[in-house]
């Protein structure tokens, strides 16, 4: 607009400057003696100056006008806006053709961008790992969601911060310094000092700049923990499975190389041994079966034969299997279950290895003239079962690992019981596996409730 008023100006001093032109050729003709010949001249003049203001304006003055006022749109962003100059096949109108092809070619480049950067974005923020970037001066310049929740005292507001200002863990540090010293990617596992007990495998590689060649590091922290927790438990599991076969097979080829050298006339000690024999065969049967029923239920392809559960009849089942070994420790069995349950399925077959594993477990770790309780409750979506008795219990930091596979609080008492370590974890996964859960509840000194819930169907 302000060029457009000076160029009205400019034209004004023009006609201006011709009007004063008339009008000095008027005098000079009033001189001579002429007449209405003045008159003339300064209507012609008059005439001229209109013609010449108008004609100018719609050739120079209107049309950049518009461009001058489209341009001023794009300056704001908008470019949707077109100059339209309808008729003209001048310079101005060659001028605002590619005016119009520049804003729909920005702007087409601009959406592309646009939508680019919001599925960067949403890509950031949706990802379970913590991404850092950070400009080769050091300065922060993006920290998605999941970092601020791995490195608490990170924040939106620390952008444009050198990171030693932010980061507060010399292992990310010491990282972070060496990848911009050495221009190459590392590669750590840290525990940050906001996240003790988590592991987190860091990497950082270097962002690829067309101008400079490189434009920052960008550095990816995977949460490592329940990787390293599996791998411990494997690890254990190996060492578990390892040691209870072999305690029987050492006892077992010990009393074979004895009965290989006593005097075959000793029936009596013969018998002892086959007899100890037969128990840690038994035992080692029993580690071989349990492991091939858990490694039956983590199969992804197990199979449940699904029928209408019969609770009552798999309750006394379990009992009664159990009450001689109860009745050898005097204790007492009481059994609570309403005459109308939900309508439930299952595999009755392993619910009532539930039934037996828990039962056996409350047997095992109850003190002799203890009691134990079984009590089956409808409940919101299903039904539950309850195993309580009043044994020794369980303390507080064991309760989170009881379920795990050969985990014992006291290995020698579990051993002497003549359990293989992995009756709680068979519970669990038979429930899960039913779409239920299992849950503990213990004091030590006052015993224990162990509790599972089915869904009705």
């Amino acid at each position: 607009m302000k060029a457009n008023s000076k160029l009205q100006r400019k034209l004004s001093f023009l006609f201006l400057f011709l009007f004063l032109i008339g009008l000095w050729l008027t005098r000079m003709e009033l001189k001579e003696g002429g007449g209405n010949l003045q008159w003339i001249i300064l209507v012609s003049v008059f005439a001229l100056w209109g013609v010449f203001h108008l004609g100018l304006y719609r050739i120079l003055a209107r049309p950049l006008n518009e461009i001058t006022e489209v341009v001023g749109k794009y300056a704001e962003g908008l470019f949707n806006w077109r100059v339209r100059l309808e008729g003209r096949k001048d310079d101005l109108a060659a001028l605002g053709n590619q005016l119009n092809r520049m804003a729909e070619v920005t702007g087409e480049k601009i959406e592309t961008l646009s939508k680019a950067l919001a599925e960067t974005q949403a890509l950031l923020a949706g990802m379970e790992e913590g991404v850092l970037i950070i400009d080769l001066h050091g300065r922060v310049q993006k920290v998605n969601g999941a970092m601020e929740a791995i490195l608490s005292h990170a924040h939106p507001l620390d952008i444009g911060k050198h990171y030693l200002e932010v980061f507060r863990d010399p292992e990310l540090n010491d990282l972070i310094q060496e990848t911009l010293s050495t221009k190459q990617g590392q590669r750590r596992t840290l525990s940050p000092l906001s996240q003790p007990g988590r592991s987190f495998h860091m990497q950082s590689s270097l962002i690829p700049d067309p101008g400079s060649g490189i434009g920052g590091v960008i550095v990816v922290f995977h949460d490592v923990t329940d990787l390293k927790r599996l791998e411990r438990v494997r690890q254990d599991f190996v060492a578990n499975v390892s040691h209870e076969l072999r305690t029987p097979l050492t006892a077992i080829r010990g009393y074979v190389e004895a009965l290989l050298e006593e005097d075959r006339g000793s029936a009596s000690q013969t018998d002892k041994f086959l007899q100890i024999i037969e128990r840690h065969t038994q035992r080692m049967e029993k580690i071989v079966s349990d492991l091939l029923l858990l490694s039956e239920m983590e199969s992804p392809d197990r199979m449940l034969n699904r029928t209408p559960l019969h609770l009552e009849a798999l309750l006394s089942s379990a009992v009664e299997t159990l009450r001689p070994l109860a009745e050898s420790k005097h204790q007492t069995l009481q059994i609570e279950i309403p005459a109308q349950l939900p309508s439930i399925s299952g595999d009755n077959q392993k619910i009532h290895q539930v039934l037996v594993n828990l039962l056996s477990n409350a047997i095992s770790y109850t003190q002799e003239g203890g009691h134990i309780a079984v009590e089956v409750q409808p409940a919101e979506g299903g039904v539950k079962v309850s195993v309580t008795d009043n044994g020794i219990g369980i303390p507080p930091e064991y309760l989170s690992r009881i379920f795990e596979r050969f985990y014992r609080i006291d290995k020698s008492r579990s051993r002497e019981e003549g359990g293989t370590g992995l009756g709680l974890s068979i519970v669990k996964h038979i429930v899960e596996a039913h779409g239920g859960w299992v849950n503990v509840e213990s004091k030590p000194g006052q015993g224990s409730r162990f509790s599972f819930f089915l869904p009705g169907t």
